[in-house]
């Protein structure tokens, strides 16, 4: 199971919200390379980018820094926020970025997302974002408008790199992950999983594992970074004796 520290953008700057809400920010590194490259010292082999300006306002302020965090360290990036046209689809992976998180398009558009994910096999990570039990799309400020268990009727059969699930509820709080909510997830599809949303310290970690579910591919690792409440080396040392 991979530890992903994430790396929240706005203004080109390193923030985390608390459940989603732009009112509620915390500003908690200037120079997002430099954060990158503490996360890489670290052992972390991936990253999590989720770029808030283009999620909430279409802004592409983001990019160039984007880029430059991509081209600076040697982790594998998953990259997410306001990705919801075909063309900005292969102007990431022209980029290099490795891995891109598709939430609204996923939804709004399945025929167009189809096409983008046969022409980029096990390259695309389909976002589930739970509030409430009611998958949100547009930054998590819109409801979707579908069941989250309609979703593996659209995407279990394609080659997807997986899903991300999110606990918009639990993000930022530093509550601890719910554990029956991602069981009851994981054990619907075939496809590896990436879990985010609440994670508070090494219990969580220790958790998942308990769950002896390999369809568990990762963990995102936010809030409980910039406060103190995990040490990433502590949590990939866990999983190598795990």
């Amino acid at each position: 199971m991979n530890i992903i520290p994430a790396i929240d953008l706005q203004n080109k700057k390193c923030v985390r919200l608390f459940q989603g809400e732009l009112d509620k920010i915390t500003i908690y590194n200037e120079n997002p390379i430099e954060q990158a490259k503490i996360f890489e010292n670290e052992g972390c082999k991936k990253l999590h980018i989720i770029d808030l300006d283009a999620a909430i306002n279409k802004s592409e302020k983001n990019k160039e820094a984007i880029i430059s965090i991509k081209k600076n360290v040697s982790m594998n990036i998953q990259l997410g926020g306001g990705i919801r046209s075909y063309e900005q689809i292969k102007f990431w992976f022209d980029n290099d970025i490795d891995n891109l998180i598709i939430g609204s398009m996923a939804f709004l558009d399945p025929e167009l997302m189809l096409k983008a994910i046969n022409e980029f096999p096990n390259k695309i990570i389909i976002a589930v974002d739970d509030k409430n039990n009611k998958l949100m799309i547009s930054g998590w400020l819109k409801e979707a408008g579908i069941n989250i268990q309609d979703i593996f009727k659209h995407y279990e059969k394609e080659k997807i790199k997986g899903y991300i699930f999110t606990d918009i509820n639990r993000d930022g709080t530093l509550l601890g992950l719910d554990m029956r909510k991602i069981k009851n997830f994981i054990n619907k599809t075939k496809h590896q999983v990436i879990i985010g949303g609440g994670l508070k310290g090494i219990v969580d970690i220790k958790n998942l594992y308990s769950l002896k579910n390999n369809n568990i591919n990762g963990v995102v690792v936010g809030k409980s970074y910039y406060t103190g409440t995990i040490k990433l080396k502590e949590a990939i040392e866990l999983g190598k004796n795990a």
